[in-house]
């Protein structure tokens, strides 16, 4: 197994960023068990689950025991009760590997059932064999969703924006606040942002995206940014992530030049940086400069994680980087495979080996998911980051994009780098050595022997 989230993580993760998408999965009980990862765990604003049983994530409970019989008729049924639930925006079908390969004709029956067209319905495409990870499913709902969305009536607007592609990772303030920040920072533009592909709204915020005259395109989605730039015949703007001061500087100057609107980008980044580079004058020195950082998560906010380390004089000694290396483009990949010790979904086992119990001694700080802590048990500090976050919750707007979002993520990294100042991570083992070691050098009056 690598450790790497699997596809229907993934379409979860976007089925809880659509408040009022619901899921129909061909399978057993494992499909809902999915969906409990992310409510409750991962998000506690997740309403994937109900404690009045009004879940958003159906199964129909097909197993090894009854794969042969032909189900479709429990299938329709499932699909129009799920339908006819007044809260219910949006239908989505989908199923596992063991029931894909049975052959049933999900398309047909979801067309048949939604003949009327009274509610949307799209089906998810199936994970083909076990290549597909949770970046895959996360952008293969948006993928369907851009092909088969109503766009009419299309009203395009030349200062109208939309984001296509951003991983609302769960409905906390992490996530909310990174919608805000990508919002403010169109707005300081003079761009009106109409629609972000996912945000946590409901499925008709996302039609709005038919009222954009510009798509920027984000890589969680870049292949559902160019269906929709297509569809709708407006123009297309491939960016990077706003993650970190550099990076976050790039994004403002490319907008500003495509859009002809250098003098506000120029005058925005003045202010903000004006803002957020005082702040780090002192955690600099004391928290950065020489200290060092491993990750393992998210491949998409790799390079820029690096970025924002280095800059500030830190090191980087490792990178676990969870999720296809296909999913990067090929200079991004190449990059960041040139990196020491870092690798693209590893092996557990190899983890295991080359990762278990990473000490002080290797590394200040490790900015991992909950998965990848829990593989690696470190014995440094660790700042939990990314799909899953199981241990650290945000119950108000806390963004980690943008100006802001840098300084606060900045924050929590020389928080973390501080803490393990007063904390003792050696073994009993190590403590015994070292006190074994001191008590070999320690003289008569006191003091150790100086080292020849």
């Amino acid at each position: 197994m690598r450790l790497n989230p699997p596809y229907l993580h993934g379409a979860f993760l976007a089925l809880n960023a659509m408040s009022d998408a619901y899921f129909l999965g061909d399978g057993p009980d494992c499909i809902r068990a999915k969906g409990e990862q992310i409510h409750g765990r991962h998000d506690l604003f997740s309403t994937l689950m109900s404690c009045k049983g009004e879940h958003r994530i159906h199964y129909t409970g097909l197993s090894v025991f009854n794969i042969a019989q032909n189900l479709e008729k429990e299938i329709a049924a499932g699909l129009e009760r799920i339908a006819a639930r007044p809260a219910c925006g949006a239908v989505f079908m989908g199923s596992v590997p063991m029931c894909t390969i049975a052959g049933t004709d999900y398309e047909r029956i979801v067309r048949e059932v939604f003949a009327g067209a009274f509610k949307p319905a799209f089906v998810v495409p199936p994970q083909i064999g076990l290549a597909g990870d949770w970046l895959d499913g996360y952008s293969a709902v948006l993928e369907v969703m851009a092909c088969g969305m109503d766009l009419e009536p299309a009203a395009p607007g030349p200062e109208r924006v939309a984001v296509v592609g951003y991983m609302m990772g769960r409905n906390e303030g992490d996530h909310r606040g990174n919608i805000r920040e990508l919002e403010r920072i169109l707005r300081a533009l003079d761009l009106e942002p109409v629609s972000t592909w996912l945000s946590g709204g409901n499925y008709e915020s996302l039609r709005a995206v038919r009222r954009a005259g510009t798509i920027i395109a984000f890589g969680h989605g870049r292949k559902a940014a160019g269906i929709l730039a297509e569809r709708l015949g407006v123009r297309l703007i491939e960016a990077e992530l706003p993650f970190g001061l550099a990076a976050t500087k790039r994004f403002v100057e490319d907008l500003g030049l495509k859009f002809g609107k250098q003098a506000e980008a120029d005058a925005f980044i003045r202010k903000e940086l004006g803002e957020v580079v005082p702040a780090l004058e002192w955690v600099v020195p004391h928290a950065f400069l020489g200290r060092r950082f491993a990750y393992a998560g998210d491949p998409h906010y790799a390079a820029a994680f690096a970025e924002m380390i280095e800059d500030l004089g830190g090191e980087i000694t490792g990178m676990i980087l969870m999720g296809g290396g296909r999913h990067l483009t090929e200079v991004s990949r190449a990059s960041l495979s040139a990196r020491p010790r870092a690798v693209f979904e590893p092996m557990q086992n190899a983890v295991e080996r080359d990762w278990l119990g990473l000490s002080r001694r290797e590394v200040d700080v490790l900015v991992a998911t909950t998965m990848a802590v829990e593989f690696i048990r470190p014995r440094t500090s660790w700042l939990e980051f990314g799909y899953p976050s199981d241990y650290t919750h945000f119950l108000k707007d806390e963004p980690f994009l943008g100006f802001r979002g840098a300084l606060g993520f900045y924050s929590r990294l020389a928080n973390e780098v501080t803490r393990g100042f007063c904390m003792d991570w050696m073994t009993p083992e190590e403590m015994q050595s070292q006190s074994k070691a001191v008590s070999e050098n320690l003289l008569s009056d006191g003091t150790c022997r100086r080292p020849e």
